[in-house]
């Protein structure tokens, strides 16, 4: 008999310590706010959450890297993936077994989900590629989690940039549904005496690789996807991959600016994911906090899109989270994007080295992604180590022990300043609830809205005392009217 999920339901049915946390969560979602994901039977092993998706009824899917794949001498990873309804409870049947599906699919890493307008999953992760190196790993399931054998004969596939001669190492780390449901995979390519460069390619429907997109020959007559940088010669690491208005792409990433310098950057691709020439629609978009302790270093972690030609960076510089929002914008005649330039309406908070840039003051933070709300405001989530007082003499355990790492909340207004009404100076920890007290180690991964409520999905250590056993889990927060009554007097 697993006792686990017994143990689970007893130590959420304990009342927790005053805590950041317990006014945010909403108790309708889950089991009083959150949702716990773990492979059944899987003993004390890490389970890491990667993405969510919603599904067409309003439900969600949420992908986790879980271990033990045959891949990379048996050290590779499997994909967990979990089907909950609308209000965050695990469905029961019609998804593999009680709401789960675990595959090993030859992975050494799981990366993104995405899900099609037919309700198919599709899962990306590097996979073993020649000589030695990765390549892109695209996995798609039917809607009921059973292997999606209409793709590639098996429901699986691998693409590389391989040429004869040179095995490329290339890991994807974004998945977006385009039009006619086909796949766009982007990810970085790297070739031994070379710098990283962002690769991309479009898979068709069955998963064959659409030889009408990208920039390079594939000596058949037709392309096979496009590999590229954001500074001419310098090291590029992509991250998200995005599409904008009238069919056009804008990758995004950390690209490197000079010696000991990276930034936030992002370039166009158009409609048939050719880069323009000369690096056209390609800018970088420095954060370079000083300071004491402040580098050159900006690394993104996620890119969302507030409108269709408006995306919102966000990512670190220094150990602090930082954003900023970029517009997209059309050449003469309206038949090509050849800029992006930060959003004057995006006001951020001082700083002379960049204007239109968010800089939050939590040290030893990492901010790994954003979502905008229905009234444009911004909601940030990461983590940080910091335990300074004021926001974090309420993120211990009783005993007043400090928690190593707790998920951070930055909730930004349309204009890019800190909102003042929400948490602590706009800011709040989400430690996940863990018998009297609270995970050891919390850590959010990515954040979505559905409605006007925030949900978001994270890792916890399934334990109070060590960074052990980390779980995946997805919990949705209130919308913003509890914020305005009283939130801040919990710290």
């Amino acid at each position: 008999m697993n006792l686990r999920p017994l143990a689970l339901a007893a130590l959420c049915a304990l009342s927790p310590a005053v805590h950041a946390v317990s006014p945010i969560a909403d108790p309708d979602f889950g089991s009083v706010g959150w949702t716990s994901l773990f492979e059944s039977g899987g003993g004390s092993q890490d389970e890491y959450a990667v993405a969510h998706a919603r599904t067409a009824d309003g439900g969600w899917v949420v992908a986790l890297e879980l271990p033990g794949g045959g891949a990379n001498n048996g050290n590779g990873k499997r994909i967990g993936l979990f089907r909950l309804d609308a209000n965050g409870q695990q469905v029961s049947s019609g998804f593999g077994t009680f709401g789960a599906v675990y595959k090993d699919a030859w992975l050494t890493s799981v990366t993104d989900m995405a899900i099609d307008s037919q309700g198919r999953i599709v899962v990306v992760g590097a996979t073993p590629g020649p000589g030695g190196m990765n390549d892109f790993g695209v996995v798609r399931f039917n809607p009921d989690g059973s292997d999606d054998t209409s793709f590639a004969g098996d429901g699986g596939t691998a693409f590389g940039f391989d040429v004869p001669g040179i095995n490329s190492d290339d890991t994807p780390t974004s998945v977006l549904i385009d039009s006619g449901d086909k796949i766009v995979v982007a990810g970085n390519w790297w070739v031994s005496g070379f710098s990283s460069r962002f690769g991309a390619v479009r898979l068709n429907v069955d998963g064959a690789v659409d030889d009408t997109w990208g920039s390079i020959d594939n000596d058949q007559g037709g392309r096979r996807g496009s590999v590229a940088d954001f500074v001419d010669g310098m090291a590029a690491y992509a991250q998200r991959i995005l599409r904008i208005d009238q069919g056009f792409y804008v990758i995004t990433g950390t690209s490197a600016v000079g010696n000991n310098d990276t930034d936030f950057a992002a370039c166009i691709l158009g409609t048939t994911g050719q880069e323009f020439a000369n690096h056209l629609g390609c800018k970088t978009f420095a954060v370079n906090l000083p300071g004491p302790g402040g580098s050159l270093f900006d690394t993104l972690g996620d890119a969302v899109l507030v409108n269709p030609t408006t995306i919102l960076l966000v990512g670190s510089s220094s150990g602090s989270i930082a954003a900023t929002r970029i517009k997209v914008g059309i050449a003469p005649g309206g038949w090509a994007y050849t800029q992006l330039d930060r959003d004057p309406a995006f006001i951020g908070t001082p700083n002379e080295s960049a204007p239109n840039t968010f800089i939050d003051d939590t040290p030893h933070s990492i901010g790994k992604s954003a979502a905008v709300a229905p009234n444009g405001q911004m909601l940030l989530v990461g983590d940080t180590t910091d335990n300074s007082p004021g926001l974090a003499e309420a993120a211990t355990q009783p005993d007043g022990t400090p928690l190593p790492r707790h998920g951070l909340l930055l909730q930004l207004n349309a204009n890019g300043q800190s909102d003042a009404s929400f948490g602590y100076n706009g800011k709040a920890y989400f430690d996940h609830p863990f018998g009297n007290g609270y995970s050891y180690l919390t850590q959010l991964q990515r954040v979505s809205y559905a409605g006007s409520q925030p949900v978001i999905i994270g890792s916890s250590s399934f334990s109070s005392s060590s960074p052990t056993d980390m779980d995946g889990f997805i919990t949705r927060l209130y919308d913003d009217a509890i914020f305005a009554n009283g939130f801040e007097s919990q710290f």
